[in-house]
């Protein structure tokens, strides 16, 4: 370390003896350049710096007085234009009002549709007191000049101004401008003139400036407002945009309204004519008034030329009347405060020009002659020689400076007399700096490995994180997949339950219908039982039968004996007897197969009935297994009851874990970014660490460099001469 010092120390006197040689050749020169670089020149260059400044300021006022008033100008005109944009939109929308009111009055409605005042005494009547109702409407709106209600053919026409007109409303849709009345969707419109109007009722157009046309709804008459000339010149003229400037109000079939120098004639005592304004300009002949109308543009302004000047063109579209309002404004009437501004301007700057300059020149002798004295000595406290005076006899800031420069002097005396003792103390402090850097760069290192490992492991918390919420991702996914499938069988739980009620109805009808079967088992059983004791009746008659039959037989036998010992006279009586034998044989045959019959009948009916009876059993059965049915569909229609009910509570559970997963994605992407701002904190702080290592390192050399430094002072303190 301390051959590194010395190497330094060899280096610097090197450099100081450079500087020596330096200083000499630019003293030398600098004498030749003194007078070109004096305290003279250099104060008239000083002086002439701010005039400079003042010519710029001039300028720049002049530029932005120019171009504040210009903007100012043309904000105050656009809002002008605005206000008197407002002002006709207001006032013709009143005059559509008082249209829409005469529109949707319902005695007028009925006198136009001719359903109403047909007898003409009535309509007379009625078209003469609606006509003062217009005039009173007419003279009371200062804007409107003329009110008219044009019918059709047939129904006089009702206007303010109490002519008497057949209605020619058809005629009047074919007139020119007035094919909007063809159209369904358009309901009122504004036009410049009538030319049929004022052909059928005598007025004239240039006693009205433009007029409202507005139709029924049923497209059988329509109500024209003509608007009053004189209102609208009145406020045009009353738009004062300065001298030589120009307003108009134009339609949308180019009939324009235009008022030029009004404040010209005003001031003057002259009356201002329509006709002297149109001889000389029209705005619907211009290039920029036709590109502002084909616009979208509701409103704006443009810089135009006119008859050789410069004039500020500004434009306003009256909502959707299709009225513009137009304004050419002179730039000339506004700039001439600015020029004003200009010429005082260029006056001040030229005498405060020679005021700045034979100052300069008083001021840098006296200057120049002190400071020539104070160079002296401050020449030789440089070369290191303190022991010099510094002297002024003139009263003023240079005396200050030499009693200041004196008091300097003494300070750094103490300062070199302080500055000796205190480099060795600098030296020794040096070197317990250089001690504690190496320190605190060993705890750096130490810092640094651990804040490294702590990023590892953040990391890895940040990944496990990430994965977890993936993870809580395919979780939602599968609890949204039970919810929907717990919600289907819900539905088909209900469907069943819906389906076992049925069918418990179902079985209860079958229940009935069992019983009433059992009813007709019963029946037929009793039935066939009766029919099996009136086939026993039937064997006990066939039995009486055989008894006549044998009965009858003996008597035909007997009787054949008597009839032999008879003889011939009981031959006859033989043969009945033998016929008679014959019948009671057929008899006992037909009553054995009639009891053959019965036999059948009787086993028949006996089995019959046992199968009844089986059969009354079956039916008893089948009714205690109809019972048993319905006792289970009742406990499955329980059971589903149950089962939805649990559905239900599942369905709310799974709907309960999913705002739970909610919370919990919530947290994990919290506890996922809080890693992440971790992560982030501790590269930061290992950035820090690296930092602190390298400005330890730089403390270290610094250090190394003070050792050198307060050696060097000690030299350069033993310099001085105090």
């Amino acid at each position: 370390m301390e051959k590194k010092l010395v190497k330094r120390s060899k280096k610097k006197e090197i450099v100081k003896e450079k500087n020596r040689k330096g200083k000499r050749k630019s003293d030398d020169t600098g004498k030749a350049e003194k007078r070109m670089f004096g305290i003279r020149f250099k104060l008239i260059v000083g002086y002439a710096i701010p005039i400079l400044f003042i010519i710029a300021l001039g300028s720049l006022s002049y530029f932005k007085a120019y171009k504040g008033l210009v903007s100012n100008y043309e904000k105050s005109t656009e809002n002008t234009m605005n206000m008197a944009s407002k002002y006709l939109d207001f006032g013709f929308s009143g005059v559509e009002s008082i249209a829409t009111l005469y529109t949707k009055d319902t005695d007028v409605y009925y006198y136009v549709q001719n359903l109403k005042y047909n007898d003409d005494v009535m309509r007379k009547s009625y078209v003469q007191t609606l006509g003062m109702e217009l005039t009173k409407k007419a003279e009371a709106e200062s804007m409107i000049e003329d009110i008219h209600i044009i019918t059709k053919t047939g129904i006089p026409i009702v206007t303010s101004g109490n002519r008497s007109v057949d209605g020619f409303y058809s005629d009047l849709k074919k007139d020119t401008g007035f094919d909007k009345l063809n159209n369904s969707k358009s309901k009122n419109f504004w036009v410049g003139s009538h030319p049929l109007i004022d052909q059928k009722l005598g007025t004239n157009a240039d006693e009205y400036a433009f007029s409202l046309v507005q139709k029924f709804q049923t497209d059988t008459g329509a109500v024209i407002v003509d608007i009053d000339k004189n209102a609208i010149n009145k406020f045009l003229e009353d738009l004062d945009f300065g001298k030589n400037s120009i307003v108009a109000v134009i339609t949308s079939d180019g009939k324009e309204i235009l008022a030029k120098e009004a404040s010209q004639k005003k001031a003057a005592g002259k009356d201002i004519s329509v006709g002297d304004r149109k001889e000389q300009f029209h705005f619907t002949t211009e290039d920029y008034y036709k590109n502002a109308l084909e616009g979208s543009a509701a409103k704006g302004q443009k810089y135009v030329s006119y008859d050789g000047k410069e004039y500020l063109f500004q434009f306003d579209k009256i909502s959707d009347t299709g009225i513009i309002l137009c304004t050419l404004i002179p730039k000339s009437s506004f700039m001439e405060q600015a020029e004003s501004i200009k010429r005082i301007t260029s006056w001040i700057v030229v005498v405060a020009s020679l005021i700045a300059v034979m100052i300069g020149i008083y001021l840098s002798e006296g200057i120049a002659r002190s400071l020539k004295h104070i160079n002296g000595t401050l020449k030789k406290l440089a070369e290191g020689d303190f022991t010099a005076s510094m002297e002024h006899k003139h009263k003023d800031e240079f005396i200050i400076l030499a009693g200041n420069t004196m008091e300097m002097i003494e300070n750094m005396k103490k300062l070199i007399q302080k500055a000796a003792g205190v480099s060795g103390l600098v030296a020794q402090s040096a070197d317990n700096v250089l001690k504690s850097s190496e320190d605190i760069s060993l705890a750096s290192s130490e810092i640094s490995t651990s804040i490294g490992e702590i990023g590892h492991g953040i990391s890895g918390q940040a990944q496990d994180s990430q994965n977890c919420l993936s993870q809580m991702d395919e979780l939602s996914e599968k609890i949204k997949t039970v919810n929907g499938s717990v919600k289907d069988i819900e539905r088909i739980a209900g469907d069943t339950g819906n389906m076992i009620a049925q069918g418990i109805g179902t079985m209860g009808e079958l229940s009935k219908q069992s019983e009433a079967t059992n009813d007709i088992t019963k029946n037929v059983v009793d039935n066939i039982m009766a029919l099996e004791s009136k086939s026993h009746s039937i064997g006990r008659i066939i039995q009486v039968i055989n008894e006549i039959a044998d009965q009858t037989n003996l008597l035909a036998l007997n009787a054949s004996i008597e009839a032999a010992r008879a003889g011939d006279a009981g031959r006859g009586f033989s043969v009945v007897a033998e016929e008679i034998k014959k019948l009671a044989e057929q008899s006992i045959t037909a009553a054995g197969e009639i009891n053959k019959v019965i036999e059948e009948i009787i086993k028949q009916t006996s089995d019959t009935v046992n199968i009844a009876k089986d059969a009354e059993q079956i039916v008893n059965r089948q009714n205690g297994i109809v019972d048993n049915t319905i006792d289970t569909f009742r406990n499955m229609g329980d059971g589903i009851k149950k089962l939805t009910s649990s559905l239900s509570v599942i369905g709310q559970n799974i709907v309960n874990m999913d705002e739970a997963r909610a919370g919990t994605l919530s947290a994990v992407e919290s506890i996922s970014a809080i890693s992440q701002q971790t992560l982030a904190a501790s590269e930061m702080v290992e950035d820090t660490v690296r930092l602190q290592n390298t400005s330890v390192e730089a403390l270290e050399e610094a250090s190394r460099i003070l050792a050198g430094n307060s050696m060097e002072l000690k030299e350069a303190i033993n310099q001085f001469r105090i």
